[in-house]
């Protein structure tokens, strides 16, 4: 048997169980972006020790034992490994392990082909696992068109065209987990009001009885973008399906920007991680945010425990994404110099964690790495110093188009959802409350003392701005609000005070 086939093999497999595992949010073509620099790394390792030891059996054990000792740490790493050290005990017992294999192979008289043979069968045989999941996810959930009329309970008609009225940018900027001013006050004790009023000051109306349909940031962001309520998807894709990655399509390309595309307006997408893309952001590093698979891949490698430019340590990482989200802001306010008309996307996960931004954007390190650390009392603080320093990034970016714009611009500013709270904290009605309400603020330009709807649901957003500028009739839906449960379909109203 080639004795290749191990160390590709072997290096292949962490890409594909991790894809395996989160296919029901990723595009498949991210895979490959992953996949093939991980099989290359063990086909050039093989190359180059079968060029130094001139023995191919050989070469294939040292490559498949140094890709394991490199891709493989992280998985025995922490608490959810079973082995429950920290780098500080796991990382000498590791590499003691890889110098007596090395050693041991390096001075065997043994040709290592049998070896090389167990190898091949153990490596296939545990990437099998993952590679039939996936095959057999993508048979049983085949791919809906954006344009299936089947996804959407009511039907919209095409918006007017006046050739003889200068159309507005439109710019709809989703801060992620913003929540809702008198959340902030009544939760957090936080007073938000000198925000709002800088908005004010810049002609915002700021709706303050706004909530969402959903509490969650994806199912929000589709159902506003697309203009109606995601009623629908349970009978197409099915009460236990756990696959997002329609709707997260249906952020990428939505109803909203394809009416707005056939008035003449271009199309940008924006964002500073890769929640609103289906693959991955054109527009950021495949290193720089923290739900990427290619960084997941890395980060469970030796490189966990670097720093610098090409590390993978807490410090390295959240460098990274701190210049992903100061990027993707200057981009905004950059776009105000493109010609229009011209319809803007952009999200950001802030003040969503990971709590990496102080109020004044210094750099911060959120002490406690559990998975529900961000929800607590703890957590609301460092919270609410990354808002702070997002309302300074979100008046900035407004001052930006605001002072560029030749036509004055219609801008919403609208949370996703409002914040997560952990249930055994709050309760769980306080906890529901919380996570529908969001942040809302619209500039609407020719209305200088312009209402929005009563206790706006952002399933309407468009709707209403549609109605407003575009000659639209939409009826404005029933609002509504369906918390998160144990499924991502399961739909059940909720009672919101």
């Amino acid at each position: 048997m080639n004795p290749l086939l191990p160390p590709i093999l072997l290096a292949a497999y962490p890409v594909l169980s991790l894809f395996q595992h989160n296919q029901a949010e990723v595009d498949l073509k991210v895979l490959w972006r992953s996949l093939a620099p991980a099989a290359a790394s063990g086909a050039a390792l093989f190359v180059l020790l079968m060029l130094l030891l001139k023995r191919g059996s050989k070469a294939g054990v040292l490559a498949s034992l140094v890709v394991v000792a490199f891709f493989y740490y992280g998985r025995f790493h922490g608490r959810g490994s079973g082995w429950g050290l920290t780098d500080k005990e796991l990382f000498p017992v590791w590499t003691a392990l890889f110098v007596l294999g090395a050693f041991a192979v390096l001075r065997t008289k043994s040709d290592l082909v049998n070896l090389n043979r167990v190898l091949s069968a153990v490596a296939a045989a545990v990437l099998l696992v993952p590679v039939s999941k996936i095959v057999i996810y993508r048979i049983d959930h085949p791919p809906v068109r954006i344009s299936d009329p089947r996804l959407w309970p009511t039907g919209l008609r095409e918006p007017r065209r006046a050739s003889d009225v200068r159309r507005p940018d439109i710019y709809f900027i989703i801060p992620d987990d913003y929540a809702r001013p008198d959340i902030l006050k009544r939760y957090f004790h936080y007073d938000d009001s000198g925000f709002v009023r800088q908005l004010e000051q810049r002609g915002f109306v700021v709706a303050d009885q706004a909530r969402s349909p959903y509490s969650k940031s994806e199912f929000n962001m589709a159902s506003t973008l697309n203009l109606d309520y995601l009623s629908r998807l349970p009978k197409i894709l099915g009460k236990s399906s756990q696959d997002v990655l329609l709707v997260r399509k249906m952020i990428e390309d939505s109803r909203a920007s394809r009416l707005l595309e056939k008035l003449g307006y271009r199309y940008f997408h924006l964002d500073s991680d890769n929640i609103t893309f289906a693959a991955d952001n054109p527009h950021i590093s495949t290193l720089a945010a923290p739900d990427n698979l290619t960084y997941l891949w890395l980060r469970e490698s030796v490189l966990r425990l670097v720093g610098g430019r090409y590390g993978f340590d807490e410090g390295a990482t959240n460098e990274r994404f701190r210049r992903s989200v100061r990027s993707a802001f200057a981009q905004l306010g950059a776009l105000a110099g493109e010609r229009g008309p011209k319809f803007v996307l952009f999200h950001t996960l802030m003040p969503h964690d990971p709590y990496i931004f102080g109020a004044r954007g210094q750099s911060v390190t959120f002490p406690d790495r559990s998975d529900t650390g961000h929800s607590t009392r703890r957590g609301m603080r460092y919270y609410v110093r990354q808002l702070r320093f997002v309302n300074r990034k979100l008046l900035e970016a407004t001052d930006a188009i605001l002072a560029h714009s030749r036509t004055p611009p219609i801008i919403v500013i609208q949370s996703d959802e409002g914040f997560e709270a952990l249930p055994e904290d709050w309760g769980e009605t306080a906890v529901r409350d919380m996570r529908v309400k969001g942040l809302s603020a619209f500039h609407l330009p020719g209305a200088p003392k312009a209402r929005l709807p009563q206790k706006l649901n952002t399933v309407n957003s468009f709707r209403f701005l549609f109605n407003r500028y575009f000659g639209t009739h939409y009826a404005l839906l029933k609002s509504a609000s369906y918390p998160e449960l144990d499924l991502p379909y399961q739909f059940r109203a909720m009672h919101v005070r």
